[in-house]
């Protein structure tokens, strides 16, 4: 008897040493995203819960690198990053603003989605929650104390981004829904090419740098 239960507590210990970390499941998850299009809905609340803001749109991904963030209504907004840079345009503002890819992940956080060379497990904390039997939920604890954000949930169902809540530490929270999400799909190259149109006042950060 007493064989058996240490061979037992040798088992489930060797299961315990094998067991997949929360941060190593969603890398999982992550990497088997080569390339992503999907429409989007976005709200944003104050710290009481007040809907302060909403916004439709569209996007696209393709790995390594690669992002298309269009909000259509009610003001358009255009966000493209193309492997190094990422380029912010406002049509109303006739603007645009470079900056580089590496420095915008934590104050973009759905470029997570495009960039496989962010170590989760370096910049975040990662927790698997529980809040809802059809989805899969990981909260990511930012590690840096400049973060703005408190944290991040990510939502897959069957396999699929499915919504992003993201925190900052006032309490504000954005909510980004994903829908008619096309995965692993081909995905025209020139959505991650940008071009200033016209009269457009260009803001480079990443000159002399």
């Amino acid at each position: 008897m007493l064989r058996l239960v240490i061979c037992l507590i040798l088992f489930v210990c060797q299961m315990n040493c094998y067991a997949i970390t929360p941060s190593a499941e969603l890398t999982q998850l992550l990497s088997t995203i080569q390339s992503l299009q999907a429409d989007f809905t976005q709200t944003i609340s104050d710290n009481k819960g007040k809907q302060t803001e909403q916004s439709v749109g569209k996007m696209a991904l393709a790995r390594p690198g690669k992002f298309r963030w269009s909000v259509t209504k009610p003001v358009a907004q255009l966000i493209v990053a193309n492997n190094t840079r990422l380029w912010i345009y406002d049509p109303e503002l006739e603007q645009v603003t470079i900056r580089y890819l590496n420095k915008e992940i934590e104050n973009t956080p759905v470029l997570l989605l495009s960039n496989p060379s962010v170590a989760l497990e370096k910049n975040f904390s990662v927790q698997t929650i529980d809040k809802a039997a059809s989805m899969q939920w990981f909260v990511l604890l930012p590690k840096s104390r400049d973060s703005m954000l408190a944290f991040i949930k990510m939502g897959f169902s069957k396999g699929k981004i499915s919504e992003m809540d993201l925190q900052d530490h006032l309490g504000h929270n954005t909510v980004i829904e994903f829908y008619n999400v096309s995965m692993n799909q081909p995905v025209s190259a020139s959505l991650f090419n940008f071009k200033p149109p016209a009269h457009t006042d260009v803001i480079d950060e990443t000159k002399n740098r």
